[in-house]
This record gives structure tokens, C-alpha cells and sequence, in this order.
């Protein structure tokens, strides 16, 4: 079936806006950058749109380098720090180390009860 120009009804469609969709004859076709619209209107909000991505992907990239960035830093500090209390382990003080090995203690004697 055959679409008609919403302009001038007794002519075929030849092409349809690529922004809006409307059925469109060759008088009212606007190409742009090969692409058909019906208007500047229509080119415009298309470059308007394209536009808005580009800024949203480039805010998204940032976002994600800085979450990335972040947990890298994190995990750096964890890993450190679990590597200096290993090897300082031994010369901090009892008050700092007993509740940490008296619940070691006591998750070891769970798994070691029925041996």
C-alpha cells in the first residue's frame, strides 16, 4: 500500500523524514547529510540528539574511570595494609592483637571440634 504526502495528499510518498516519519514527496523532501526531513526542524533536533549522546558517553567514560580509578586505590590500600599488619603482626601491642587471636581461636576449634 501506497502512503501519500502529508502536504500534498494527491502525491505519493517517495521518502519518509527520518526524524519524524512522516510520508514525504520529493517537493517537500530536505535532504541532509543523506538523510530525508521535513524540516530544519526535524534535521536540528536529530543533531541535537546526536549531540546530548556524545555528551552523556564521554560523562559516562569519566564516571567510570573515576569508579575504576577509586577501586584501585582501594584495593591497594587493603592489600598493603593487610601485608603490614602480617609483618608487624608480632610487635604490636596485646590489647591490639588478643580479640583478633582469641576469634581465631575460636572459628579454628569450630572446624577442629570433630576431628
Amino acid at each position: 500500500m501506497q502512503s501519500h504526502c502529508l502536504k500534498h495528499q494527491e502525491r505519493l510518498a517517495t521518502a519518509r523524514c527520518a526524524a519524524c516519519s512522516i510520508p514525504l514527496c520529493d517537493e517537500c523532501t530536505q535532504l541532509h547529510e543523506d538523510a530525508k526531513y521535513c524540516s530544519k526542524t526535524c534535521y536540528q533536533s536529530v543533531l541535537d540528539g546526536q549531540v546530548r549522546s556524545a555528551r552523556r558517553a564521554v560523562q559516562e567514560e569519566a564516571l567510570r574511570t573515576r569508579r575504576q580509578t577509586r577501586a584501585a586505590i582501594k584495593t591497594i590500600f587493603y592489600i598493603v595494609l593487610v601485608f603490614a599488619l602480617f609483618f608487624a603482626w608480632d610487635s604490636l601491642p596485646e590489647s591490639f592483637t588478643g580479640w583478633a587471636e582469641s576469634l581465631f581461636e575460636t572459628v579454628k576449634g569450630a572446624f577442629t571440634k570433630g576431628e
